[in-house]
C-alpha cells in the first residue's frame, strides 16, 4: 500500500463557515468544490481536510444526520505562545487557553463555527515525568474540633506527622483542615516535606486535598511552585493519596 496523502473528513451544518476559518486562521486553500463539498489542502505536514454538508446523500445513510463531535483537529506547531495571540487577534473563538500537561505536552484549543474543536501542539524537550508511590505511616495525629454546629458540618484542624518510606524516604508535617457532615466531607491540607526522592536530598510543599460525597470521593493536588529546596530545587508535578496512607507523585524538574 502506498498513501500519498492523509485526508480528515468532517460533516458540519456549514461547509462556507469551516472553509472560512480553516483558510483565514490555518493557511488551508480550498481544491475543490461542489455543493455540500469542500476540499481544502495546505503545504507541510498537516492532513487535507473534506468538509461535507450533514444529510448528503455522499454519506451512508445511518451517517447522514450526524456532525462533527468528539474529535479534535491537532496540529504540532513550534512558537506557540505566538499562534495562540495571533489566532485571539484574529478573533478566533479560543476555547481552552494555552496550558501544559505534566508529560511535557503544551497545548490550546480554538473552535469554528461549526462546534470543530481544532488543537495547536508543542512538545517540550525536557525529559518525561515519574510516577512513585511512597508509603506512608502516620506517626502523630493532633485533632482540634474548632466549629460544631447543631446544623452542617463540624470543622476541625489537624497536625498529622508522617514517615514516607519508598522512592520517597523521609518525614512530612501536615496542617489538615477538614469538614464532616452526615453525607458529605472534605479536607484540604498543606504538608512539608523533608527527605530524599529517589536519590535527591531535600524539602518541598505539597497542597492537596479530597472530597466525598456519599460514596463517591475524589482527590487532587499539587507541588507548590518554587517549593523545592536543596537537591529537589524546581521540583513540580501532582501529588494525591488516592489510597490510604499512600502518596501518588508525578513529577519533574525545570
Amino acid at each position: 500500500m502506498n498513501i500519498t496523502a492523509t485526508t480528515t473528513s468532517l460533516t458540519v451544518d456549514d461547509v462556507a463557515a469551516s472553509r472560512d476559518f480553516l483558510t483565514t486562521h490555518f493557511g488551508y486553500e480550498q481544491a475543490h468544490a461542489a455543493e455540500g463539498f469542500v476540499s481544502l489542502t495546505r503545504d507541510g505536514a498537516a492532513a487535507d481536510v473534506v468538509l461535507l454538508q450533514r444529510g448528503t446523500d455522499i454519506l451512508p445513510e445511518a451517517q447522514r444526520d450526524q456532525r462533527a463531535s468528539g474529535l479534535i483537529l491537532a496540529f504540532t506547531v513550534t512558537g506557540i505562545e505566538e499562534e495562540q495571540e495571533r489566532l485571539r487577534t484574529a478573533g478566533a473563538n479560543i476555547t481552552m487557553p494555552l496550558r501544559e500537561e505534566l508529560w511535557g505536552e503544551r497545548l490550546f484549543q480554538v473552535t469554528d463555527p461549526n462546534g470543530v474543536v481544532l488543537q495547536l501542539v508543542e512538545w517540550s524537550t525536557e525529559p518525561a515525568p515519574r510516577t512513585i508511590q511512597a508509603e506512608f505511616d502516620i506517626d502523630s495525629w493532633d485533632e482540634q474540633p474548632h466549629h460544631e454546629p447543631d446544623e452542617g458540618p463540624k470543622l476541625t484542624r489537624i497536625l498529622i506527622r508522617k514517615t514516607y518510606r519508598g522512592a520517597l524516604e523521609g518525614t512530612g508535617v501536615a496542617e489538615v483542615l477538614t469538614a464532616q457532615g452526615t453525607a458529605g466531607a472534605g479536607y484540604v491540607a498543606s504538608e512539608l516535606i523533608t527527605g530524599t526522592l529517589e536519590g535527591r536530598q531535600g524539602t518541598f510543599v505539597i497542597q492537596h486535598g479530597g472530597l466525598a460525597d456519599g460514596d463517591d470521593q475524589s482527590t487532587f493536588g499539587t507541588v507548590v511552585p518554587h517549593s523545592g529546596t536543596g537537591e529537589l530545587a524546581g521540583l513540580s508535578g501532582r501529588a494525591t493519596e488516592a489510597r490510604p496512607e499512600v502518596l501518588t507523585l508525578t513529577y519533574a524538574f525545570s
